[in-house]
């Protein structure tokens, strides 16, 4: 958020179990609802196949998030 505040586009990205904790820090940082990106957990130990799928996976959402006014 602060880098958005800077002018910069930005977005979150956490695997799963970390939702509840951006969801919290936004509302606590006033800006509830604050857009991320989820991926499933654990990234570890993913071959680089498996992590390219991922991004792939999110791609179009990732860009969307960072090209919003």
């Amino acid at each position: 958020m602060l880098i958005e505040g800077a002018g910069a586009p930005a977005t979150v990205l956490i695997t799963e179990p970390f939702q509840g904790l951006v969801a919290s820090g936004a509302v606590k940082l006033g800006a509830p609802g604050y857009h991320s990106l989820v991926i499933p957990h654990p990234i570890w130990g993913k071959e680089p196949e498996e992590l390219r799928a991922l991004a792939s996976a999110i791609a179009d959402q990732a860009l969307s998030q960072l090209t919003r006014t």
